[in-house]
């Protein structure tokens, strides 16, 4: 039985579809200033930006109904900035830097067009800054250090269904939950070494400690005709270390590798939450070894094995919703065969060669659960290629 009543889109007892079209308009424009005055260097600007943009889902369908849904908004940004370096030596440079912004977003939502529709208005501003410090410890190697506040300003409902709980005889009523979040601000605090400390390595490493406030989480459920999406407001401290490598003991293997490791301690009003789509490790090895024919021409062979850990689909680790995804495993390989002039090559690839099958999202908005699984099936093929040097 189709409970839709055969309305476009829920052809074969489909009962939920969100065709979207969406559209941006951005207009931007930056004057900027830069010069060297002996040890001193500097660069100041003003920065604006204004954007025009929405998306409309028409017709969607929620058990069964049809209906319009309408969002729209409009954001103004203006900035001035300044960056004042010293060069202490040669080898070792400080330098401060500010930021002072301000946004205005007018926004306007029509969950149901010609029955849920709101619209609202919010300004803010925010003065962000920056301490770092450089210093070369030899001529292939740097160590850095830095602390730096990030700014955001806050967002509005993504799909306000909760406006069904304003709902008066004349349509929406004021104050209702159609509102924008505070500024999301950040202090980061970072030390990292990059540079060639080998002659056959080449490598970045970092630690960074990174504080967040007033920071919103998506989370959706099902209300009324539709999806409803809010923001809920937390309290974040990620730590963790990057890592970033290319080894090449000789003139034909090299070895990229990476690595992250994080570890992120949130504060909200739910004992369950947690930080979305964030696995606490992450790393890749990517060998390649390259044979060298008569003739000049060459075989190549190159291998990419992945491997992201668990995370959570949504904001929360309560084994009940079912949102925890697992682990999983990506290799890839390369074969090919380049002639003598590297004009053309001829080449044997695999993709995801383990058929793994993953998830990539996770929601529970109501009685069902929602699962947005991989594309990246096994695939095998054969590719050729020439370069015709013009």
């Amino acid at each position: 039985a189709n409970p839709s009543g055969g309305f476009p889109g829920t052809e074969n007892g489909t009962i939920f579809t969100y065709p979207e079209t969406g559209y941006a308009d951005q207009e931007s424009i930056e004057l900027q200033l830069s010069g060297n005055f002996g040890s001193w260097d500097f660069v100041a600007g003003l920065y604006g930006f204004e954007e025009e943009g929405g998306n409309r889902q028409d017709p969607n369908f929620f058990l069964g109904g049809p209906a319009i849904f309408i969002n729209e908004q409009e954001t103004k940004s203006r900035a001035i900035y300044g960056n004042f370096g010293f060069n202490v030596s040669e080898r070792l440079r400080l330098s401060v830097g500010g930021r002072y912004t301000e946004d205005e977003k007018n926004a306007y939502t029509a969950p149901i067009v010609g029955l849920l529709e709101a619209e609202n208005s919010r300004d803010w501003d925010e003065l962000t800054w920056e301490l770092a410090a450089s210093w070369e410890m030899t001529d292939r190697l740097n160590l850095y250090g830095a602390v730096q506040t990030g700014y955001q300003s806050g967002q509005y409902p993504a799909r306000a269904y909760c406006l069904f709980g304003a709902l008066g005889d004349n349509g929406v009523t004021y104050p209702n939950c159609y509102v924008a979040g505070e500024n999301v601000t950040a202090v980061n605090y970072e030390v990292g070494l990059k540079g060639q400390p080998l002659d056959s390595l080449s490598m970045s490493a970092a630690v960074f400690y990174t504080d967040y406030s007033d920071l919103p989480y998506q989370v959706s459920n099902s209300s009324g005709a539709g999806f409803n999406t809010v923001n809920i407001i937390v309290d974040q401290v990620s730590q963790g270390f990057e890592w970033e490598s290319t080894w090449a003991p000789t003139d034909n293997f090299v070895l990229h590798a990476t690595l992250g490791i994080i570890d992120v301690d949130v504060k909200g009003s739910n004992p369950n939450v947690v930080a979305p789509l964030t696995p606490d490790l992450t790393w890749s090895l990517s060998p390649e070894y390259t044979l060298p024919l008569s003739g000049g021409a060459t075989l190549s062979f190159r291998a990419d094995w992945s491997f992201r850990g668990d995370m959570y689909g949504e904001p929360s680790n309560d084994p009940a919703r079912m949102t925890e995804i697992e682990s999983r495993d990506v290799v890839n390989f390369d074969i090919a065969y380049t002639g003598s002039d590297g004009r053309w090559t001829l080449g044997l690839y695999g993709r995801n060669v383990t058929d793994e099958k993953y998830a990539n999202a996770k929601l529970l908005p109501d009685d069902y659960l929602l699962i947005i699984l991989n594309n990246d099936r096994s695939e095998f093929g054969v590719r050729a290629l020439y370069n015709f040097d013009l």
